[in-house]
């Protein structure tokens, strides 16, 4: 009995899809922070009008000022949330597909690799995410991190700049979870 011919040989696990989702994600995400920034710029430029064409009220200018700097922080706060559940819905979905795979051949599941490219940096990540939802303060976890050292107890800040290096952290450590994942994953 023969087989029809295929067209390809071996299909390739789903991880290298997912990271693919995931960079759609993050992408979403880019998105959002481009969007809060221009809104912050224009909002910004309204205000130097505003104080240009008359005499303003130094009140409102200042309430105005102090408005845009927390929305500013408000919206990179909520990014970084963004990213950090983006890496750990990936990862989670690709851990869950590893053990189907594994289950249908027969074998024990290998798990999350022990080297994945950026993993320091998606573990200050989850702890930034941490610190944010438990009081927007710097912890214990995110104080044993080179950048947040001598910091424990202190306010976050605007976390704009986190974000930035953190994204890049997120998307590489994603797209090497998912290419060993693949390559090790029998099918």
């Amino acid at each position: 009995m023969s087989s029809r011919p295929t067209r390809y040989r071996r299909r390739r696990p789903p991880f290298l899809f997912l990271a693919f989702l995931a960079k759609d994600e993050l992408d979403a995400i880019d998105g959002f922070v481009e969007f809060t920034r221009e809104a912050r710029i224009s909002r910004k430029g309204r205000l130097e009008r505003q104080a240009a064409g008359h005499a303003p009220d130094n009140d409102y200018l200042v309430h105005a000022s102090a408005q845009l700097d927390g929305f500013a922080a408000l919206s990179a706060e909520f990014a970084i949330i963004g990213l950090w559940r983006c890496v750990e819905l990936s990862k989670a979905t690709a851990i869950r597909t590893e053990r189907a795979f594994a289950r249908a051949a027969g074998i024990l599941p290998a798990g999350i690799p022990r080297r994945v490219r950026c993993a320091r940096s998606v573990d200050e990540l989850r702890c930034l995410n941490n610190a944010i939802k438990h009081g927007r303060r710097v912890s214990g976890d995110l104080a044993d991190f080179p950048r947040w050292r001598g910091k424990k107890g202190r306010k976050l800040g605007n976390l704009e700049g986190h974000y930035a290096r953190l994204r890049s952290a997120a998307d590489r450590y994603v797209r090497d979870l998912a290419g060993r994942l693949s390559r090790r994953t029998p099918l």
